[in-house]
C-alpha cells in the first residue's frame, strides 16, 4: 500500500470525515443518487421449492429480528414450512405492526407447523442493553444456531437520542445487530454451513460516512423523514458485514461462517409509516403515493432474504464443509462478503472496499457497544499489522 500520512489511523474513531486510503476513490455524488434511485429489481421472482435438498431446513435454528410484520415475517414463514425452528425476535410493543403473538400463532397455522416450531423472543433494537440480554439468554439456552437474519430497522421520522446517548436510526440499525453478531456467533461454531444475513439496502449508496458525525453530533441535515440518517446507516452496515465476512474467513472457529449484506427491493412496508415522522402531509401523500404504484410486496422482499441464506452459489462449496471440513484461511472471504440485490450480486460503494476505512468502524463499533466490557468479540480477529501500521493520529 502506498504511505496514507495523511489519513488518520485505524485507531482514530472520531475523526472527521471517513478517513479513506489514497486509492480509494469514491463515485461523485450524482452518480451515487442515480444508483441510489435507479438500481431497485422489480421483477417478480418465483421461491425455491422449500423441500429441495439445498432448501430443505428441517433440523436448522433460524433467528429473525425485526420478523412480526414485513419481510421478516413472510422469510419466517418461508423457514417454518422449510423445517426451521424459527425464533422471531421482535419488539413486544410496537404500536403500528401487528402483535408478535398474532404474527407466531398465523406462521403456525399458516405453515401448518407444531406450536413449538415457532418461538416468540422479545427485543428491542433501540437498546444494547436489551440486546445484552437477548444475548445472555441466547447463550445460556447452549443451543446451535444456523442463520441469523439482522433485519430490523426504520427511518426514525425525527432526531433522537437514546438514553444510551446513540442516535435512534444508527443503534436499531446497525450497532444493535452488530452487537447481536457477536452474541450469537459462538452458537454458530457447531453449525455446519451457518450464514448471517444483513438487510442493507440500495439507499447505502446515498450514505455518508463521517466518523464525527455518527450520532449526528454536527446537526447536519437528515433529510425527511430522517431518510439521510437511514441511507447512513446501510452504508455503515454494509461495510462492517464485509468486514465481519473478512474476520470470520481468519479465524479457526468462524471460517465456515457465510455473511451477506442485501437489498430486499423497494418494498412495500411498516418502513414508510412509521408515526413519529415530521414529514409534511403532501409528502407523505406523494410517498404513499409511489409506494403503492411501484413497490413490490412483503413477500417478494422477503426473496432476499432467503436467497442469500439458503442458495447454494452464495454459500461455500459443499467439499468444503463435508465431513466436518473447513476452508482455508482467507478462503470464505470469497465466497462471501456479498452485496445481493434481491436476486443478483451487485456492486457496492468504494467505501465498502477501503480497508482502512472498514476497520476503523470496526474499531469503533467495539468501542460503541463495549465488547470489552460486555466479554464479546474477543474471539474474532485483530486488526491487520498492515493496516494498523496505516495513517497519522489526529488526536
Amino acid at each position: 500500500m502506498p504511505p496514507t500520512a495523511s489519513v488518520p489511523t485505524v485507531y482514530d474513531t472520531h475523526c472527521d470525515g471517513a478517513g479513506l486510503l489514497p486509492v480509494t476513490k469514491p463515485w461523485s455524488e450524482s452518480y451515487c443518487q442515480l444508483r441510489k434511485y435507479t438500481s431497485d429489481i422489480y421483477a417478480t421472482l418465483p421461491f425455491p421449492d422449500h423441500s429441495l435438498p439445498d432448501y430443505d431446513c428441517t433440523g436448522k435454528t433460524v433467528i429473525i429480528s425485526g420478523s412480526n410484520s414485513g419481510i421478516g415475517k413472510q422469510a419466517a414463514l418461508y423457514f417454518a414450512r422449510a423445517g426451521a425452528t424459527v425464533i422471531l425476535a421482535c419488539r413486544l410493543t410496537a404500536t403500528h405492526e401487528q402483535n408478535p403473538e398474532e404474527t407466531r400463532a398465523e406462521i403456525v397455522s399458516t405453515a401448518g407447523v407444531a406450536d413449538s416450531k415457532v418461538e416468540l423472543w422479545e427485543i428491542d433494537c433501540s437498546s444494547l442493553a436489551n440486546i445484552e440480554r437477548f444475548g445472555k439468554k441466547w447463550q445460556q439456552s447452549g443451543r446451535t444456531l444456523d442463520i441469523l437474519v439482522n433485519n430490523a430497522g426504520l427511518s426514525a421520522g425525527q432526531r433522537r437520542i437514546t438514553e444510551e446517548g446513540f442516535e435512534l436510526t444508527h443503534v436499531i440499525n446497525f450497532l444493535s445487530h452488530c452487537l447481536l453478531t457477536f452474541y450469537l456467533l459462538p452458537s454458530m461454531k457447531k453449525s455446519s454451513a451457518p450464514r448471517v444475513i444483513n438487510t442493507c439496502s440500495i439507499f447505502h449508496n446515498g450514505g455518508k460516512l463521517d466518523f464525527a458525525n455518527m450520532d449526528n453530533e454536527k446537526r447536519t441535515p437528515m433529510g425527511p423523514g430522517c431518510v439521510q440518517a437511514y441511507c447512513d446507516s446501510k452504508l455503515w452496515f454494509l461495510m462492517w458485514s464485509v468486514e465481519l465476512q473478512d474476520r470470520l474467513s481468519r479465524s479457526d472457529d468462524y471460517r465456515h461462517v457465510i455473511v451477506h449484506g442485501i437489498h430486499p427491493g423497494f418494498v412495500g412496508s411498516n418502513v414508510w409509516h412509521n408515526p413519529d415522522t415530521k414529514t409534511s402531509y403532501l409528502a407523505r401523500l406523494l410517498l404513499n403515493t409511489i409506494v403503492n404504484r411501484f413497490a413490490i410486496d412483503t413477500k417478494q422482499g422477503s426473496y432476499a432474504i432467503i436467497h442469500a441464506a439458503l442458495e447454494p452459489s452464495l454459500g461455500l462449496p459443499s467439499k468444503l464443509t463435508k465431513g466436518g471440513n473447513k476452508p482455508a484461511v482467507g478462503e470464505s472471504a470469497k465466497f462471501g462478503g456479498k452485496f445481493v440485490n434481491r436476486n443478483i450480486v451487485d456492486i457496492r460503494r468504494p467505501e465498502v472496499d477501503d480497508v482502512l476505512a472498514r476497520s476503523r468502524l470496526w474499531q469503533r463499533v467495539l468501542e460503541d457497544v463495549a465488547a470489552a466490557k460486555r466479554g464479546v468479540a474477543a474471539d474474532l480477529p485483530d486488526h491487520f499489522d498492515s493496516v494498523k501500521a496505516l495513517g497519522k493520529s489526529t488526536k
